[in-house]
């Protein structure tokens, strides 16, 4: 959700991301509800001590309160298995438990103009001294410390980079170049767009941001398309929102001029704003309300959209202020967000493995256009003993020429020698709803084996002239209900005359297909057999039904 968010700052107008930052109050908990005044200036913790004022873009997030939060607790039941692998692989690759970061502060200097990656500031619970983070961070064997203008920081496996601070605090990055250009940044020498958002990032607020709405308009304000209705915004300097949830929730937009007149215009758009998001909440209720497992989220999208509505926009001089205050059943909200996270995980990996299939199907098409015809279900000795699976010979296809090239292909799939390249399985087989299929090289991935299927005979077929159907109303490859090892011959066999076999998954609602024109499907597990045969194969003549 983060650099979702990161993108939308960098891809969008700052209009439209103000007015959507109403919508953050879905995320955050907060035990007690804190002060409404912002807390009074005073040296910065050391963390964002670092964070230049004048920078472009803030967010910062007390991830330790949400972690033990009212919120948090239905999502440590249900998701007890999954936050604990979460958990290992964050500490595994950042060498810090995820429980002891208290604070995470991102952050980005330059406006969007810039090609620089975000910093990633850390405060933790307790101390953690350099070696002991790179001790247990994978990859922190090979960290090479480097030294820049007196500052030490580290290279971990060329891949992201880790600046010690203090004990308590330290800045991630990938790569060195980030880390190198705030070690170069001339801190400003009074108080930039920023010093707001990181004296509310002080406090006790769940989550805060901030955004420098002037350096936007400096760099990309005469770039952007007509947004006349809400170009007043654009005069502001600064933004801030903080969002604190509890049973007494509370999330607080501000806008700073530099003249009361500036502030007093920018009223208007920021009303009209505020009820563009109200008809944007109208219109995914509607959507919600049709799946009758949404009925929770529906029911806290409610009393948002009514707090939103409820909102008041007050001007105190060069300041706008917009707040919205919401009573809510903490724990209710957590079984919503929880529902939330699922439906969001589970649309993420449909989208994953939808684009997986797709390069599969690209890959075969690859195959065919340079050899000639498809590639064979599987390769064969002399004896007619399959050997490989096709999942090996569309290697090359999919930019592995050089794990291909490591295949002694006159030997089976687990020969001494074959069986060695399990292990180096690439990503695109594995699932993205079941991470075990990468730690066990398996893939759910398969085709159909058979008479009139898409794999039949020893040689492989050819694209178009043996598909009379058309490639637009045949399976190629499917996601099937059991995983087998990668580079194993094992796909899903077809017989006409018997049963059809089990696809979906336990629990599943259907399952992805890519067609062999190359496009996509999610295919329901109501489809009726005879639609599903109809799918299957290539020249029965037979129409696909309605239902698919």
């Amino acid at each position: 959700m983060v650099m979702q968010w990161l993108k939308r700052w960098r891809a969008g107008g700052v209009a439209t991301v103000l007015i959507s930052t109403f919508l953050l109050v879905l995320f955050t908990t907060e035990n007690e509800l804190p002060a409404r005044e912002e807390a009074k200036p005073a040296a910065l913790p050391s963390d964002l001590a670092k964070v230049p004022s004048d920078g472009f873009f803030l967010l910062s997030v007390r991830i330790a309160d949400l972690w033990d939060s009212e919120l948090a607790k239905p999502v440590h039941q249900k998701l007890a298995k999954d936050l604990k692998e979460g958990g290992r692989e964050f500490e595994k690759r950042f060498g810090l438990p995820l429980e002891h970061v208290e604070r995470l502060t991102i952050v980005i200097v330059d406006p969007p103009t810039s090609p620089s990656e975000p910093l990633f500031v850390v405060r933790t619970t307790k101390p953690h001294s350099p070696d002991k983070v790179l001790k247990q961070a994978d990859g922190g064997k090979k960290a090479k410390e480097q030294k820049y203008k007196g500052q030490t920081f580290y290279d971990v496996d060329n891949d992201w980079s880790f600046c010690p601070i203090d004990d308590r605090s330290m800045v991630y990055s990938k790569g060195t170049q980030a880390i190198r250009a705030l070690i170069d940044y001339p801190m400003p020498k009074t108080a930039g767009n920023l010093a707001g958002a990181l004296r509310l990032a002080t406090g006790k607020h769940s989550m805060v941001y901030g955004v420098n709405i002037k350096a936007f308009n400096d760099a990309v304000g005469d770039k952007l398309p007509p947004l006349e209705p809400f170009k007043p915004l654009l005069q502001a300097t600064s933004g801030t929102l903080s969002v604190d949830l509890a049973e007494q929730s509370r999330a607080v937009l501000k806008l700073n001029f530099l003249t009361d007149k500036d502030a007093k215009a920018g009223i208007k758009p920021l009303k009209s704003g505020q009820d563009l998001v109200v008809g944007a909440i109208d219109r995914s209720m509607s959507e919600l309300a049709k799946q009758k497992e949404s009925a929770k989220i529906v029911d806290l999208v409610k009393q948002v959209r009514a707090a939103l509505k409820a909102s008041k926009i007050e001007q105190e001089g060069k300041t706008l202020q917009a707040s919205a205050n919401l009573k809510i059943d903490v724990a209710t909200v957590g079984v919503a967000l929880l529902e939330a996270v699922q439906k969001t995980r589970a649309a993420a990996s449909r989208a994953q493995s939808s684009n997986n299939l797709k390069q599969i199907a690209i890959a075969m098409h690859g195959y065919n256009d340079s050899i000639g015809r498809l590639p064979a279900h599987a390769t064969y000795d002399k004896n007619g003993k399959p050997l490989l699976s096709w999942r090996v010979m569309i290697l090359p296809y999919i930019e592995q020429q050089d794990l291909y090239k490591q295949f002694h292909l006159d030997e089976p799939w687990d020969s001494e020698h074959n069986k060695k390249l399990l292990a180096k399985m690439p990503k695109l087989y594995a699932s993205p709803s079941d991470e075990k299929t990468l730690k066990d090289h398996t893939t759910y991935y398969q085709g159909f084996v058979g008479k009139g299927a898409f794999f039949e005979g020893k040689q492989g077929l050819r694209f178009p002239q043996e598909f009379p159907d058309g490639t637009s109303n045949t399976l190629m490859i499917v996601e099937a209900s059991k995983a087998v090892p990668w580079t194993k011959p094992e796909d899903i066999v077809y017989d006409a005359s018997k049963p059809l076999p089990e696809l979906c998954r336990p629990g599943a609602a259907g399952f992805l297909a890519s067609l062999c024109d190359g496009s996509v499907h999610f295919i329901s597990k109501a489809i009726t057999e005879k639609t599903l045969r109809n799918a299957i194969t290539r020249n029965d003549g037979n129409p696909l039904g309605s239902d698919f």
